[in-house]
């Protein structure tokens, strides 16, 4: 199984980390409150901070992990 963090460029700033053989899952919120579940796509440095990639709604958007996302 792999397990681990890879990078996905030669600069480091997008990777991906598996768990026991598949993509990290993150909870969210949205604005009415509703609670969902996401894989992580890759991640990705921002600044200081680190973004995830999710699929929302049909598209990929990039969000920090404790962000609400809208409806």
């Amino acid at each position: 199984m792999r397990n681990g963090i890879y990078y996905l460029n030669n600069s480091g700033h997008r990777w991906v980390c598996f768990e026991n053989g598949k993509k990290p899952k993150h909870t969210f919120t949205t604005t009415n409150g509703k609670q969902v579940e996401r894989t992580a796509i890759y991640y990705e440095a921002f600044g200081n901070f680190a973004v995830v990639c999710i699929s929302w709604k049909g598209k990929k958007v990039k969000v920090f992990a404790d962000e609400i996302l809208k409806d």
